[in-house]
């Protein structure tokens, strides 16, 4: 089975067996990962989410919908890689990925 590799700012990593029909968020904050809070719940209202996808793992995800990137212009520290942890839902056909988390949500 697959996993996620979540990389803090300081280079602390945690990795998590891919659950299909979680995202990045649930996954994280059911395993009590520091770093990720999603206080909306995956409803796209909080970016307390706020991660970065590298590129070769964007091909497995949906592109970063409008809302999405509205809510992403109130992250701090965002950059072009920027994703919502909530929007990106896991499956069974991915492979090993990682995130890396901002040094902050808020």
């Amino acid at each position: 089975m697959a996993h996620v590799k979540y990389i803090d700012a300081d280079g602390n990593s945690t990795e998590i067996e891919i659950e299909a029909g979680e995202s990045v968020m649930s996954l994280a904050v059911n395993n009590m990962v520091d770093g990720i809070v999603g206080e909306c719940g995956g409803a796209q209202a909080c970016a307390t989410c706020h991660c970065y996808l590298d590129e070769k793992f964007s091909q497995y995800f949906n592109p970063r919908s409008e809302m999405e990137d509205a809510m992403l212009e109130a992250a701090p520290e965002r950059k072009e890689n920027s994703r919502l942890s909530c929007q990106l839902e896991l499956h069974d056909d991915l492979p090993d990925i990682e995130v890396r988390l901002p040094a902050s949500q808020y």
